[in-house]
């Protein structure tokens, strides 16, 4: 007998119907059929697979890149009364894991890293799992992080299998054609053995806008004048944490602004905190890494400002998607200098091993190195991958970064318009109203104030899309209606 979704989306989680494309996946996936799903930012990716585990008995097992990101949503599904959930990471001490391993088939839901579920003591208990859904959340990570970042993310394919190739959902908010097919091969699919759906990733209410300056005194200056504009909340992302904690003391000395930074090298109880009070709305301003924003579900950002930009439009799609969430207008705009330039390709030269450096690792094996590169070529080492098979990999990927951050590149620099240019590698139709859409085809530079004012993008309003609404408020109105 069919399950009836929407009562069960209404019951359990307190909703009124579905956002665009869940119905779709879950439909899907109670056929028995594996998908991709490719759904926008604050599109409500991970109600997809908490309301499969209410309506299927077995376990939910989700891979998650970020372990603030897993710790979040256990945290929210407590919240809601589900205490079946877990987090498995490098967090626990050792007698925490073994307690979570041996007790492991109590487990409604279940995430771990691709680290983790590669540890063969980890995933044997796994195998004794009855698994209904296995997640791969982030699935663009698959593509983006396994070639020569985290490559265990390689291993995904091998581990379903193991796991008796269990119901496969792979969902992200931004993947490109090319990152797709990649994903799904990278998985053990063939072609055609996985449906893909997929909503349009523009966001319509979100003008972009760029501008090219001197230098990183010129971008502060901007940066400035445009917080002296707007009241609503937002983020401004960086590229190293030094810059982010610099920049974000200097706003809160100049402006009339709570700014606090958030990056990965701050303690985890420190960046807990961080995202709690921006959440709350104690802080106006985070100067943040990307490190900043999985999982982040505040509906009310108006802004998302890049002091550096990304390595590439897909990074870029992600982070700006975070603005403007509860449908209300938002700007993301990016600064650029040549300078930028130079720092990615810097990093390309720290972080992508050159052919004589895997050389001499596959030449000295046994010797322990303290850098990054080396850790993923003793991956590969560990996997019996040829030397010369290694080597064309990290040229490969380092011209794939060269070729993206390129397209980044131009589009701070494109004379026409940003919107199509954005949305061109993913394929993907847009619409914008008149007036807003980028700063290309509207004016926006030449009276920022007025720009902002004739566009309501200071307004506090929140929508009434019933998904929209903080999911603290969602869990004290399900306790309300319970008592």
């Amino acid at each position: 007998m069919p399950v009836d979704l929407l009562k069960t989306l209404n019951e359990e989680f307190g909703f009124t119907d579905f956002r665009p494309g869940q119905l779709e996946v879950l439909t899907k996936l109670q056929q028995g059929d594996d998908v991709f799903a490719i759904l926008p930012t604050g599109g409500g990716k991970t109600l997809i697979y908490q309301l499969f585990g209410r309506v299927n008995s077995g376990t939910v097992v989700v891979v998650s890149p970020l372990i603030s990101l897993m710790q979040d949503q256990v945290q929210r599904m407590q919240y809601l009364g589900e205490k079946r959930v877990v987090a498995l990471t490098s967090n626990l001490s050792f007698s925490e894991k073994q307690i979570v391993l041996n007790n492991i088939s109590q487990y409604k839901y279940i995430y771990i890293s691709p680290e983790m579920l590669s540890n063969q003591n980890v995933l044997e208990h796994f195998k004794q799992l009855e698994i209904s859904l296995f997640v791969v959340d982030e699935a663009h990570c698959v593509s983006e992080w396994g070639p020569d970042f985290r490559p265990e993310y390689q291993d995904l394919g091998w581990i379903r299998t193991r796991l008796n190739s269990p119901l496969t959902l792979m969902i992200t908010a931004t993947a490109t054609d090319k990152v797709q097919q990649d994903v799904i091969s990278k998985l053990g699919f063939e072609n055609g053995e996985v449906d893909i759906e997929s909503q349009p990733v523009n966001r319509p209410n979100i003008f972009l806008a760029a501008k090219v300056v001197a230098d990183e005194k010129e971008k502060l200056a901007v940066v400035k004048q445009f917080l002296s504009t707007i009241s609503g909340k937002g983020i401004i992302y960086f590229s190293s944490r030094v810059k982010a904690e610099k920049i974000a003391e200097q706003l809160a000395a100049s402006a009339n602004l709570k700014v606090l930074a958030y990056h990965g090298g701050m303690t985890s109880e420190d960046r807990y905190s961080v995202q709690q009070q921006f959440m709350n709305d104690q802080i106006d301003v985070i100067c943040a890494t990307s490190a900043f924003g999985m999982g982040i579900d505040k509906q009310d950002i108006r802004f998302v400002i890049h002091f550096h930009i990304p390595a590439n439009l897909q990074s870029y799609m992600q982070e700006i998607g975070r603005c403007g969430r509860d449908g209300e207008k938002g700007v993301a705009l990016a600064l650029f200098s040549d300078d930028d330039r130079f720092i990615h390709l810097g990093l390309l030269d720290k972080t992508i091993p050159t052919s004589n450096e895997i050389e001499y690792a596959y030449a000295h094996p046994d010797v322990e190195f303290n850098d990054e590169s080396y850790r993923v070529i003793k991956y590969y080492i560990g996997h019996q991958v040829p030397l010369n098979e290694v080597q064309q990999i990290f040229e490969k990927r380092k011209i794939q970064r060269q070729v993206e951050l390129a397209q980044m590149i131009d589009y701070i620099m494109s004379t026409t318009c940003r919107r199509e240019k954005l949305l061109t590698p993913f394929q993907s139709t847009y619409e914008s109203e008149p007036g807003f859409c980028c700063d290309i085809d509207d004016e926006f530079w030449i009276d920022v104030q007025t720009f902002m004012d004739e566009h309501s993008i200071n307004s506090q309003k929140v929508s009434a899309d019933e998904q929209s609404e903080d999911w603290l408020s969602v869990v004290n109105q399900l306790f309300l209606s319970k008592n």
